[in-house]
């Protein structure tokens, strides 16, 4: 397939232009997560991301959620975690857990420390995993890290962008209608 290049988009026509010709049944959790979806991008109200995910996983939901942050973004995750915990069970994680030496894992340090401690994705993972979430948000993690976290945690994980998150600064909104 190559949908980036059509220019026709039949596909919103309802014709279907793919191998999968039948067979496609949703069910169960998947049919209200495509529900909820749905009417997320039709609804004309237009939200952040952060309100998206927060609607999406209290319709299906979800109790606990996971922030899997880069230690740079600390005071952003705190945000995110003092909004969603007016709504969820939230657990956070910083990349740097668990103070794994970069030496020891054949990482070149960098020439001004003495001791530089590697980020920890499946470290993340596995924590938050621990903590039975239902739902992950990345906030931050480097490329590589994120794609490695992902691959790690059991629950569906969601990147959140850093770009949406001043809006909320001393805010005090509530999410949930």
């Amino acid at each position: 397939m190559q949908c980036a290049l059509c220019r026709n988009k039949d596909c919103l026509k309802g014709k279907n232009c793919s191998v999968i010709k039948s067979g496609l049944k949703f069910s169960g959790d998947d049919l209200k997560a495509v529900r909820i979806s749905s009417w997320l991008a039709s609804s004309n109200v237009k939200r952040t991301k952060l309100e998206e995910i927060t609607i999406y996983a209290k319709r299906l939901g979800y109790r606990k959620i996971g922030i899997a942050f880069c230690i740079e973004y600390e005071r952003e995750a705190r945000l995110v975690y003092d909004i969603l915990s007016r709504y969820f069970e939230v657990f956070s994680i910083c990349c740097k857990v668990c103070g794994l030496d970069k030496t020891e894992l054949g990482i070149r340090e960098s020439d001004d420390s003495e001791f530089e401690v590697a980020c920890n994705p499946i470290g993340q993972a596995i924590l938050l995993n621990g903590d039975f979430t239902d739902l992950n948000i990345l906030l931050g993690l480097k490329t590589g890290y994120d794609i490695i976290f992902a691959k790690y945690s059991a629950a569906p994980s969601i990147t959140l962008p850093l770009q949406e998150l001043p809006q909320f600064w001393d805010s005090g909104i509530d999410i949930i209608e």
